[in-house]
């Protein structure tokens, strides 16, 4: 009992081999400006240390280097968003188009004042839209210039662009396709209550009425008139409401007309592209083919090895044959002295 009591054991304190790592990676990380500026404690070197191990401990204390988002994808959004509201308010237009060009016989100024202001405004979206879309390539610009990323945003921008423009231009033909349409409803109605008004004998067809018309019936000319005088109103605001819609198609004709320029630079890319793919398509079958033709040319080698190194073999054995035998008649055709017998005759 005693021996475990006075037994100590051996400890190392890493602490200072820790906070010299981790200043050495705070120094290599781009991190080390948004850590540095929790660190208040130069006069206490010790303390230092260990509110920076707390502070670094502590989730909510970290900071991210995070870059900013480049100034064309909140024009983006802008114009997205004002896409979305434009379509809207040319749906509720669309609405009372409908409505206004039943027929009727109530005051519809109100009615009118509204269509006219809620043309404005479709109007004034389809021009700030236009407005933003060019300002998506002058903010695509970044320093340097000649950066990687930088050419990246510009082309990023430049896609976006023409996107958003050909957005713009699809809902702008769609707009100007429901003005025409409500147009000639307009002036169909008109000239319909125009031929009305002759039927009815309230207006002449022919423009010339003579004096003695007059005076034989001057009651039936006061009646016309005083129809007319009723008329001429309506026609006048119902022209008025003609000529200030045939405005607005002309005002978005030319921003179609700008925006038209965007989408055709981006046909021009997309058939840069489709052939850009197509002659990839013919480089990647000439490469398979190639492949093939290397693959069946890896198999034949070691096959021509192999009958390079039977040809060899061959040639060997046949070298074997020829010499060999020749060697063997040599040594047989050289007879051995017979052993000579001496006979002696007495």
């Amino acid at each position: 009992m005693a021996t475990s009591t006075a037994y100590q054991p051996t400890t190392r304190s890493r602490t200072n081999l820790f906070i010299s790592y981790r200043d050495s990676q705070a120094r290599a990380s781009r991190y080390t400006r948004s850590r540095r500026q929790y660190l208040d404690v130069d006069d206490d070197p010790d303390a230092g240390e260990a509110q920076r191990l707390i502070i670094d401990d502590n989730p909510e204390n970290a900071a991210l280097h995070i870059d900013i988002a480049p100034t064309w994808l909140d024009i983006s959004d802008q114009v997205e968003v004002a896409i979305v509201d434009t379509r809207n308010k040319i749906l509720a237009l669309d609405k009372l188009h409908a409505k206004h060009v039943l027929p009727g016989f109530t005051d519809r100024s109100a009615e009118e004042r509204e269509i006219e202001q809620r043309t404005s405004e479709i109007t004034r979206e389809f021009r700030r839209c236009h407005s933003l879309i060019q300002r998506i390539s002058t903010s695509s610009h970044t320093f340097p210039p000649n950066s990687q990323s930088s050419q990246n945003d510009v082309t990023s921008a430049r896609n976006v662009q023409r996107a958003l423009a050909a957005k713009v231009q699809e809902l702008s033909a769609l707009f100007r396709t429901k003005q025409r349409i409500y147009m000639q409803k307009l002036q169909g109605h008109a000239i319909s209550r125009n031929d009305q008004m002759i039927a009815s004998g309230l207006a002449s067809s022919n423009n010339t009425n003579t004096y003695d018309s007059v005076q034989e019936d001057e009651e039936a000319s006061r009646s016309q008139l005083s129809a007319i005088q009723h008329a001429d109103p309506s026609l006048a605001a119902r022209n008025h409401e003609i000529a200030e819609i045939a405005k607005s198609i002309v005002s978005l004709a030319e921003l179609f007309k700008d925006l038209s320029s965007l989408v055709i630079d981006q046909g021009t890319i997309l058939d840069s592209v489709e052939y850009n793919i197509q002659q990839t398509a013919v480089h990647m079958e000439d490469a398979v083919r190639e492949l093939d033709i290397a693959t069946q040319y890896q198999r034949n080698t070691g096959r021509r090895k192999c009958i390079f190194l039977l040809l060899l073999i061959i040639l060997g054995l046949i070298l074997v044959l020829i010499f060999k035998p020749r060697k063997h008649s040599n040594s047989v055709d050289t007879p051995q002295a017979a052993p000579t017998r001496m006979f002696y005759h007495d």
